[in-house]
This record gives C-alpha cells, structure tokens and sequence, in this order.
C-alpha cells in the first residue's frame, strides 16, 4: 500500500461517515460518491487516481440558484 492509497482508503472512510451524519439526502449521496471515487482511487493509486476524483462538469448541480438583486 503506498501513501496515497492509504490517503484515499482513509478519505473513503470519512467521507462514509459523513454520509452516516448527513441528514440531507444529497449531501449522504454526495458523500458516498466521493466515498466510492476515494475507494477506486485506492485501488488504482497511480498517477491518474487523484484526476479520477474531480467529478464531471455536466455532475455537478448548484443547491442554490444564484439571484440577482438590483437595488435603487
């Protein structure tokens, strides 16, 4: 096991304890994709392993819309 792969193997676990504590239901799926991704990065471990983490843009959604306010 080389450094990063204990590096992700523990991020694997906490982001599984944050879905644990996570009362909302997409911050607990978000928590266990990034749990997931951190556990494959694990196993791969090379140079790539890190990049495999950033999720794709079309992935990501806002849980806020921005707004716009003029003020006079």
């Amino acid at each position: 096991m080389t450094i990063d792969s204990s590096y992700f193997t523990r991020r694997a676990a906490e982001e599984r304890d944050a879905a644990q504590r996570a009362r909302d239901p997409r911050a607990r799926q978000t928590h266990l994709d990034l749990a997931e991704r951190y556990a494959q990065a694990a196993q791969s471990s090379g140079p790539q392993a890190a990049n495999d983490l950033v999720p794709e843009p079309h992935a990501v959604t806002p849980l806020l819309q921005p707004e716009i306010r003029i003020l006079s």
